[in-house]
């Protein structure tokens, strides 16, 4: 009885698994759209990089200015 009990288990925490990635992809479509167009229109994507708010302009300056 045990034995089924854990493969009822398994199976439920597959599914919240497989559940969980499908949502995790349609976030991320939907941020890089969302990036895409801020980039487009010249608006600032911001990020927090250790702790530290930075935007994607300063990041794309500061690494022109190390080349």
């Amino acid at each position: 009885m045990e034995e089924n009990g854990n493969k009822l288990k398994i199976e439920a925490d597959e599914k919240l698994l497989r559940k969980s990635i499908k949502y995790q992809r349609i976030a991320n479509r939907a941020v890089h759209k969302a990036q895409e167009e801020n980039r487009r229109l010249g608006i600032p994507n911001w990020y927090s990089i250790n702790g530290v708010i930075v935007s994607d302009i300063e990041l794309k300056e500061k690494n022109k200015t190390q080349k």
